[in-house]
């Protein structure tokens, strides 16, 4: 069966950890998807995992989308995430919830909102729907029609939106909170730039709230620089497969380091580059981690052709040695483990108030 490689990042791991630049993987962002390619709610994390790993801004695919993210049940589509800001946190959709239809037609996490036709041909994009749309939701049973207007963006753009969106900063007692959900890391230089004014932005707050639950993307050692005052403890990996972090000794060491409690906020859904992040802050004894197991996924991802049409399946990194032992599976363990359940649908986020109160007891 014909299959087409998508890495995740470009780059391959050096014996030493770090990474060196393999040009040759790339994914064609002229490669034709339509209703019968890429199978469910797995047809949304391709158009994410071509937007990381893009080389350039032309390359990613623009969509319009809602700002969600999404597993197939048995009811429509599970809401596991909600982007601040964007058309569906804004028209009430909450994690939990359950959307059946869009404009009385079954939901589809892409084709509600995307022509299959637009993607035809080189080059090629979807087209901007630029109307209001009729969303069905269902939430503990009740079920209510939303208006919303989906926006016309690469999923690139989406979540570094996101993320400059959730910033927060609030009072608590006597103390000041900080607050950011990092929804997806790049290699970009803009990225590195934008994550480091948003450290610098929250760098006054008493204790940080980092959240990386249903978080995706890359780490790079500028990251960690904001929060670590030596390298010498950066994790080393081994073995031959795409990394998802440079850890290559950035050549300007950031100042002024965030040096205060850190509570760190994962689960599930936190893959890749940012996985390795909760693992690299989980030996600072100022950050606490909080929420559910990562899976340890840091491998690749392919489509790969199948009768009913392409599939996009991934491809554990089991020969990877993180610190000299396999990450692939294992993933990132909780200090304190507080289960939130996708389908628990509550106004309270029992995670997000556990990291709070932890955090009250270290500042």
């Amino acid at each position: 069966m014909p299959r087409f490689i998508i890495a995740i990042l470009l780059c391959g791991l050096m014996p030493n950890g770090f990474a060196q630049s393999d040009s040759n993987l790339i994914l064609d962002a002229n490669l034709v998807l339509d209703a019968n390619l890429v199978l469910d709610e797995s047809q949304l994390d391709y158009y994410l995992i071509q937007a990381f790993q893009a080389k350039s801004a032309k390359q990613r695919i623009m969509l319009n989308h809602i700002g969600i993210q999404v597993q197939a049940a048995d009811e429509g589509y599970l809401v596991t995430a909600s982007l601040e800001d964007y058309p569906a946190q804004l028209a009430g959709i909450e994690r939990g919830d359950h959307i059946l239809t869009v404009n009385g037609a079954p939901f589809h996490p892409v084709f509600s909102f995307n022509q299959p036709a637009d993607r035809e041909g080189e080059g090629a994009q979807f087209s901007a729907l630029n109307a209001e749309v009729e969303v069905e939701v269902s939430r503990n049973g009740n079920t209510r029609a939303l208006k919303l207007t989906p926006v016309y963006e690469n999923l690139f753009d989406s979540y570094r939106t996101a993320t400059l969106n959730s910033i927060q900063q609030f009072p608590t007692g006597n103390k000041v909170v900080g607050y950011v959900h990092l929804w997806g890391l790049s290699r970009s230089t803009s990225d590195q730039i934008n994550i480091r004014n948003i450290i610098r932005q929250l760098s006054n707050s008493d204790g940080l709230i980092l959240d990386l639950r249903n978080s995706f993307g890359y780490l790079s050692a500028s990251l960690l620089d904001l929060i670590f005052a030596s390298q010498r403890s950066y994790f080393g990996a081994t073995g031959s497969a795409n990394a998802h972090a440079e850890l290559m000794p950035s050549g300007v060491r950031a100042t002024n380091n965030y040096q205060k409690p850190i509570a760190l906020l994962i689960n599930s859904e936190t893959r890749g580059g940012l996985e390795l992040l909760a693992y690299q802050l989980s030996k600072l004894d100022r950050v606490i981690i909080v929420g559910e197991p990562t899976l340890g996924k840091i491998g690749e991802y392919e489509l790969e052709e199948h009768s009913e049409g392409m599939q996009l399946k991934y491809l554990p990194a089991d020969n990877v040695l993180v610190d000299d032992t396999v990450f692939e599976g294992v993933g990132v363990n909780p200090e304190e483990f507080v289960s939130y359940p996708f389908e628990q649908s509550t106004r309270s986020d029992p995670q997000y108030e556990t990291a709070v109160a932890l955090l009250m007891g270290t500042i």
